[in-house]
């Protein structure tokens, strides 16, 4: 009898991993044996990939046609909880709003070195690295205002004053 998995956890991304493309293949994206993998499936026994195998075993999944990517939706939905709790604050907006104008003129400058005829490769990925950080700084923001917006805009009411 196949063991019950909680939708949502690693144990189930893992099945469901293997249910699409067989533990086999599963373990060979991963590079590790059958047994580890049918281990990380097993909700009793807890073990997780490495950050590198669990995207191994995403792209293999959407590769033979998954819609989905089964642990990063885990990851995804584990990190949203926290994001909620850290992200209301008005003030930090503004301090992310700084390090994202900050990041765009990084990633403006490097760009445009990047353009240049005699533009090296290391220019380019610096171009690239400045641009990912940029994208990191706007999600932030886009995160903040989420939970700015779940929670109702505007100051609230706290003993004392008001925040």
């Amino acid at each position: 009898m196949t063991k019950q998995r909680i939708p949502g956890t690693w144990a189930h991304a893992a099945f469901t991993i293997g249910e699409r493309i067989g533990a086999k293949r599963a373990a060979a994206a991963a590079q590790v044996g059958e047994r580890t993998f049918y281990n990380w499936a097993d909700p009793d026994l807890g073990t997780t990939p490495t950050l590198a195998q669990a995207f191994a075993l995403d792209m293999a999944f959407a590769d033979a046609g998954g819609e989905e990517l089964p642990f990063l939706a885990v990851y995804q939905a584990a990190s949203e909880c926290r994001a909620i709790v850290l992200d209301p604050c008005h003030l930090a907006l503004v301090d992310d709003l700084a390090e994202t104008a900050r990041e765009f003129g990084e990633a403006f400058e490097h760009t445009l070195a990047a353009t240049r005829p005699n533009a090296s490769r290391a220019h380019v990925l610096r171009a690239m690295t400045e641009t990912a950080e940029l994208q990191q700084a706007t999600n932030t923001i886009a995160r903040r205002l989420g939970a700015i917006f779940r929670r109702g805009a505007g100051p609230r009411q706290i003993a004392g004053g008001t925040l």
